[in-house]
């Protein structure tokens, strides 16, 4: 009997250290948000996409938070901005002096979005969201001073803005980077939006004295793919000291040993 009571302890023991290193895994913080940050591609679709033939790129960030600790459901906020199709000149005066006036094109996505991750084994973590918001539709020219390599804005125009109403949903993957605290972000989201007004480059731009002179306005539904790859990290507050973890996630029955 004795050599099967040390047998069996030194099972618990074994048990109980891949438990503390299990646990230590974990993330153990009384309130916590994710923050991610992304490259993207904003791909136009439909009417849209007719208008518009040119992928615009940029960058995004989300904030997110959980609804109920048992449930997989996130609640958050995503914004991002992308640059779409833009025309430059560049004069040079007397007194050599450089000044480049540019006018471009670009989006501004904000949207609201409900997350859910199903519960699979696997080392990828699946999700699917759904996201209500608005599209800015925005053209501004800038005249700048290139003099002697210098980038200074002298003035500053919005051409064009306006608002389209914007609804969709994504779907996307994260993979585990660093423990429980940081993971590689993979999604793809459809936009669907309604008409809005924005600027688009003309058939023949060849003739032209401003930058501005070279696009036209368009009205259409505002169709939208948004590929991106990013981070997302986790910021926790209140940390728990051990006793209360391990009170809270303890699932060993000592009366089995």
């Amino acid at each position: 009997d004795q050599p099967r009571s040390r047998g069996l302890g030194d099972v618990y023991k074994r048990q109980e250290e891949n438990y503390e290193e299990e646990i230590a895994d974990e993330y153990n913080f009384e309130k916590s948000i994710f923050l991610g940050t992304n490259f993207q591609l904003g791909i136009p679709l439909g009417k849209f996409g007719e208008n518009i033939d040119y992928t615009g790129w940029g960058f995004g960030g989300n904030v997110m938070w959980k609804f109920k600790k048992d449930v997989p459901v996130y609640g958050g906020i995503d914004f991002s901005f992308q640059n779409y199709d833009f025309k430059a000149i560049t004069e040079v005066t007397f007194d050599f002096e450089e000044y480049e006036t540019k006018t471009k094109n670009s989006i501004v996505l904000s949207h609201v979005q409900i997350r859910f991750y199903p519960e699979v084994d696997f080392f990828l973590h699946p999700y699917v969201e759904g996201m209500i918001g608005v599209k800015s539709l925005l053209t501004r020219t800038i005249l700048t001073d290139k003099t002697d390599g210098a980038d200074d804005q002298i003035n500053s125009q919005f051409e064009n803005s306006d608002f389209a109403l914007s609804l969709g949903g994504a779907i996307g993957f994260e993979i585990p980077i660093s423990k429980k605290y940081l993971f590689l972000d993979v999604r793809c989201s459809y936009l669907k939006g309604n008409s809005g007004e924005y600027y688009v480059r003309k058939e023949d731009d060849s003739v032209f004295l401003n930058p501005i002179d070279v696009f036209e306005i368009k009205n259409s539904a505002t169709d939208l793919l948004v590929p991106q790859i990013g981070i997302k990290f986790l910021i926790g507050f209140g940390n728990k000291n051990d006793e209360e973890y391990y009170d809270e996630n303890d699932s060993y029955d000592e009366e089995e040993y």
